[in-house]
């Protein structure tokens, strides 16, 4: 059992193998804290497993406490006024006290879809509720054109959620279990449920121990009953990352049973440097108190693996299957795991219908320019007049084409074609093209004449007003499916004309065009809607 020698030694070998390899190990702990907070200004926060109840929650309220009162915010919405905000907007009930009057303490950023998200989401500290409240925030208020980049938003913050921050916690259990006793682990260990097929198991371990979690702190005693008796799950799937859910369940309960109030008694014995962290403004958890506790809760791990594994039936005890993790010297190599290659899903760009490696004719792209432009200024209409019920002539022009859509296109088609081969890397390089673009296409714009044709300050994560993640996002996914979708597509598609007729189209089209560029030039597209009272 963990009496209290056990419990000193526990931290103290928690102690020695934070400092024998400090700088790494504090390394880990700084870059799950970006992954799982969310950002770099939030990585100095303590993390937790979501869910989890915890000693840890007295720091939280203490944090909120100080963030009400030195930043004069409002306290956001709590969990149960979110369900209540969404029932009754969900059937028209208007007369209820206006608990969204509130304001989310986390509103930093104001404009977007994305922004909404990562508000409710960090704001609430809950993923389920955040997206709730995402979604009540912008379905019932009036947003009807965002629904599809909502729907896009609440996809990528679930897989995200599902398949990096809930995972992400088992690499890390993985590289504190391995580095106790190898000086060589790496911090690729981190990467561990992406190694050889282990993603999918370990994603729905995590998953539902998450959602059986949250379903038990409904009931609060319920909740912290079991944080404890489940305490031990992301260590058993980073020792066995093949153990079924129903196995990681049972195993947890028999390891942790007779020891929960003593886990109990170590977190507690932990609660002051968390209190430190707090005076220190999180500096001493970023430097030091993190990473240790992560030391002791591995040594927790496996010391009452070592006392309860004896004990346990035939069937659950061949699931503790690592014993190199158990060795009583330390190693001067790594973990004697043998060749570990990642295991990511790529996509098969050869099984698309169209042929993407294909040469465009200067007649095509010229077609493509005007489609794009033409497609561009459609988009921002229908988007504005969806959102604000008036038909406004978006863009710096007077014609029906926003030609910067025009010139994404081609720098994607023209510039990008030796990395079509490689979806990822052309992602990644239409995200850095098409981002330079609207950057210094705006730059330009406003010193030219002194005008915004578009402004993303306030929304997540953007760079002067010029660019945001949200919009780069776009252009991402937009550069695959002009490379391997519609550029294709649509050359196939004007190819069924006859060439002198696509020449006077064209033709027509540019002279339009450069009468129309001369014009805007003199006398630019400006007013409600265009440079001012942007959506």
């Amino acid at each position: 059992m963990l009496d209290k020698n056990t419990r000193r030694k526990i931290r103290r070998e928690g102690l020695k193998n934070l400092k024998r390899r400090y700088y790494l190990n504090v390394l880990i702990i700084f870059l799950v804290s970006i992954i799982i907070n969310g950002g770099y200004q939030l990585a100095t926060k303590r993390f937790e497993t979501p869910a989890d109840p915890s000693i840890t929650s007295a720091v939280g309220v203490l944090e909120e406490t100080r963030n009400n009162s030195t930043m004069g915010l409002d306290a956001g919405l709590s969990n149960s006024q979110t369900i209540m905000t969404f029932f009754l907007n969900l059937f028209d009930i208007k007369d209820y006290p206006k608990v969204d009057e509130a304001s989310t303490t986390s509103a930093k950023y104001y404009g977007g879809v994305a922004s909404v998200f990562v508000n409710e989401i960090t704001g609430s500290q809950s993923f389920v509720f955040g997206i709730l409240n995402g979604v009540n925030e912008l379905v019932f208020k009036g947003k009807i054109a965002t629904s599809v980049v909502i729907f896009i938003f609440s996809v990528i913050s679930i897989f995200w959620f599902v398949f990096v921050k809930n995972v992400i916690i088992v690499g890390k259990n993985r590289y504190y279990l391995e580095q106790r006793r190898y000086h060589a682990t790496g911090a690729g260990e981190l990467l561990f449920p992406y190694k050889n097929k282990r993603l999918k198991n370990i994603s729905k371990v995590m998953f539902i121990k998450y959602l059986f979690q949250t379903l038990w702190n409904i009931t609060i005693i319920g909740g912290i009953i079991k944080h404890y008796e489940y305490m031990m799950i992301p260590y058993i799937v980073a020792e066995n990352p093949n153990v079924s859910t129903r196995e990681a369940f049972r195993l947890s309960k028999d390891l942790m049973y007779g020891n929960k109030y003593r886990a109990f008694l170590i977190e507690l014995s932990l609660f002051p440097w968390y209190i430190v962290s707090y005076f220190t403004f999180n500096l001493s958890g970023l430097f030091f108190s993190d990473a240790y506790i992560e030391c002791v809760k591995a040594e927790l791990y496996m010391t009452i693996r070592g006392l309860r594994k004896n004990d346990l039936p035939l069937g659950l005890r061949k699931l503790l299957n690592d014993d190199m993790l158990a060795i009583e010297h330390i190693e001067e190599r790594e973990h004697p795991s043998g060749e570990e290659t990642l295991d990511i899903p790529t996509i098969d760009v050869h099984k698309f219908k169209y042929d993407y490696m294909r040469k465009y004719s200067f007649l095509s792209l010229l077609q493509l320019f005007f489609t794009y432009s033409l497609f561009g200024w459609c988009w921002e209409v229908i988007f504005y007049l969806a959102n604000t019920g008036q038909f406004v002539n978006r863009g710096t022009m007077h014609g029906p084409w926003l030609p910067i859509y025009g010139v994404g296109g081609m720098l994607i088609i023209l510039l990008l074609r030796p990395f079509r081969e490689k979806p990822a890397l052309l992602f990644t390089l239409t995200v850095i093209v098409c981002g330079a673009v609207e950057y210094f296409t705006s730059w330009i714009l406003e010193v030219l004449f002194n005008e915004k044709w578009w402004d993303y300050t306030g929304y997540f994560l953007n760079l002067n007003g010029r660019i945001c993640f949200e919009g780069l996002l776009v252009f991402g996914m937009a550069g695959w499916a002009f490379t391997y979708i519609i550029s294709p597509f649509l050359d196939d598609l004007y190819g069924k004309a006859a060439k002198k007729y696509r020449w006077i189209i064209c033709i027509v089209l540019s002279i339009l065009f450069i009468i129309d560029l001369i014009w805007s030039i003199v006398s630019p597209n400006v007013g409600n809607g265009v440079t001012s009272g942007l959506v």
